[in-house]
C-alpha cells in the first residue's frame, strides 16, 4: 500500500476539522482524535496553522487523485470521526457522503450500523432524513 504524503496527510485532517465542526460544537474527543491521528502521521505540533491554511477544495483534489485503498482508509477514519461523540450529526453525514462522492469513494455512511447513538442536526426535509437512514 502507497503511504500519505505530507501535502495528503494535511489534506486529510483538513477534512476531518471540517466534520468536527460541522455540527458547530468541538469537543474533547474530537480534538483528541485529531490530535491521536496527526501524532500517527508524526506530523510537528503547529499542524493546525498548515490545515487551516488548505482550502477544502484543495483538500478534496488532493485525495480525489489517491488509490482506492487510502481512500478506503480515509472514509474510516471520517466515519469514526462523526460518531467518536457518540452523537450522529446530520450536517457531519452529509459532509461524509459529499468528500465520498467528490472522491469516488465506493462507500456511504449508514446510521444503522451504530445502534444507540443519538441523532442532532437540521433535518431540512424528509427526503433528507430517509437519505441517511
Amino acid at each position: 500500500m502507497e503511504e500519505l504524503t505530507h501535502v495528503d496527510k494535511i489534506a486529510v485532517l483538513r477534512i476531518l476539522n471540517d466534520i468536527v465542526n460541522a455540527d458547530s460544537i468541538v469537543k474533547d474527543v474530537e480534538v483528541y482524535y485529531m490530535n491521536e491521528i496527526a501524532r500517527s502521521f508524526e506530523l510537528a505540533e503547529d499542524f493546525m496553522n498548515e490545515v487551516n491554511n488548505l482550502v477544502t477544495l484543495q483538500a478534496l483534489a488532493i485525495i480525489r487523485v489517491l488509490p482506492a485503498d487510502l481512500k478506503e482508509k480515509i472514509a474510516q477514519m471520517m466515519g469514526k470521526m462523526i460518531v467518536i461523540d457518540k452523537d450522529i450529526n446530520y450536517n457531519e453525514v452529509k459532509l461524509y457522503n459529499a468528500v465520498c462522492e467528490s472522491c469516488n469513494i465506493e462507500r456511504d455512511f449508514n446510521v444503522e450500523d451504530y445502534p444507540g447513538l443519538t441523532f442532532s442536526g437540521p433535518f431540512v426535509n424528509p427526503e433528507d432524513l430517509m437519505n441517511i437512514i
